[in-house]
């Protein structure tokens, strides 16, 4: 008889140092989830409308866009586990800010603190890139950011749990000790220092090709429409839909699901088959979950339909590891500090815009973050992602011989 292949072999899969980031970051979202999908509930019972919901994460979206650029040339110079130990401590006082937290503006502090601990994204996925296999970049980069999403599968059920005994500032201290302990786990992590020349040199990796300039457009239009529909949707279940707290962090915990199952799916098929392709089969499938969400209005259909929604992010990993190797000669994260800040920027422009179009009316925003995810998708799905090296390196991996990737 033929033994199933274990849930956990794609993690058993990942170098030591991988691994203990996986659970590093699993930990830290498992602790971020407690609370994530009812904050915007929380932001509403400290007076703030839809409106001000998006504002605050607009300017939480501002804040890491400032750092991404920076936060590259920190990744060049200096040694990456450090950098991602400085990021994870910023992010611990957070919990406590919103714990004292009375009105929606006294968040500002967390919220700007929280997104900022975000400039060691360069520095993330060079470390990534550095110690995971050549041929492998599409699945260990699809491993190790479905970490989150996975912490949040679980977390959103527990902290619905702990809301029916504690109130959400009590849920924002067990995060506070979440926080703490994946901390920790970084410090196992072997180190991994600058090379000679990426210390000595920083550039802004600007597009130089048809494909590059596809793959900014990409990142930057896939976080737009995230952002413009995945801060609201836990107000449209609760204005629309007429769902509680705990339903609403049950349908979270879905979401989280999809993400982290089609983070590791599309990850594999980007090893084997099209990158292009596989981008746009993932925000194809977010565009069906989000439009059945907006058509049905329904708990019992919400239920698969926000676990399809899941897969947007996923598409984004995707481009991650395109990113790990399109450039020939290529700073080890010259390129994540200038894609990344655009991403950024698209997150700004989406919270924003989410923002103001939900109080006008709660299904244009949707309906729009549909028509984007299906252009984009189009878009990648008619590009051919190759890189051919000759004699270059691949960002963080060394010398690279000949490389073809699709």
């Amino acid at each position: 008889m033929r033994m199933l292949p274990s849930p956990l072999a794609p993690i058993q899969r990942l170098p030591r140092d991988l691994r203990l980031l996986f659970w590093s970051l699993f930990l830290w979202s498992f602790g971020y989830g407690l609370y994530n999908y009812v904050w915007p509930l929380f932001l509403q019972d400290l007076n703030a409308n839809s409106a001000d919901v998006g504002l605050v994460f607009s300017i939480g979206f501002v804040a890491v866009a400032a750092t991404m650029i920076p936060g590259g040339i920190l990744a060049n110079k200096y040694e990456l586990r450090i950098l991602l130990i400085i990021g994870w401590a910023l992010s611990l006082p957070v919990p406590l800010l919103y714990y004292y937290a009375r009105t929606w503006t006294d968040v500002l502090p967390g919220i700007i603190l929280f997104q900022a601990s975000g400039f060691n994204l360069p520095a993330f996925n060079a470390y990534i890139a550095g110690v995971g296999s050549r041929d492998r970049t599409g699945s260990s980069f699809g491993t190790i950011w479905a970490s989150a999403p996975l912490g949040l599968v679980f977390s959103p059920a527990v902290g619905g749990a702990l809301l029916t005994w504690f109130s959400i500032r009590q849920i924002f201290l067990l995060s506070f000790v979440l926080f703490a302990i994946s901390t920790l786990v970084l410090f196992g992590m072997r180190k991994q220092p600058p090379s000679p020349t990426d210390a000595s040199r920083y550039r802004l990796e600007i597009p130089r090709s048809s494909p590059e300039v596809i793959l900014l457009l990409f990142l930057a239009g896939a976080a737009v429409a995230f952002s413009m529909a995945s801060p609201f949707l836990p107000l449209f279940f609760h204005d629309v839909v007429s769902l509680n707290a705990v339903a609403i962090q049950v349908l979270g915990s879905l979401a989280a699901l999809g993400q982290t199952i089609f983070a590791v799916l599309l990850g594999r098929r980007a090893d084997m088959r099209s990158r292009g392709q596989t981008m746009a089969l993932g925000l194809g499938v977010s565009a069906i979950g989000l439009l059945g969400i907006l058509l049905t209005k329904s708990l019992l259909f919400a239920v698969p339909l926000v676990f399809l929604f899941g897969s947007a992010r996923a598409s984004s990993y995707v481009a991650y590891s395109i990113l790990a190797t399109i450039r020939p000669g290529a700073t080890r994260a010259g390129q994540y500090g200038f894609y990344l800040t655009l991403e950024s920027l698209g997150f700004v422009t989406g919270s924003y815009l989410g923002g103001f179009l939900y109080s006008v009316n709660t299904a244009s925003g949707f309906a729009l973050a549909v028509v984007l995810f299906l252009l984009l998708a189009s878009t990648a799905a008619v590009t051919s992602f190759k890189v051919k090296e000759q004699g270059g390196t691949v960002p963080g991996l060394g010398p690279e011989r000949s490389v073809v990737r699709k």
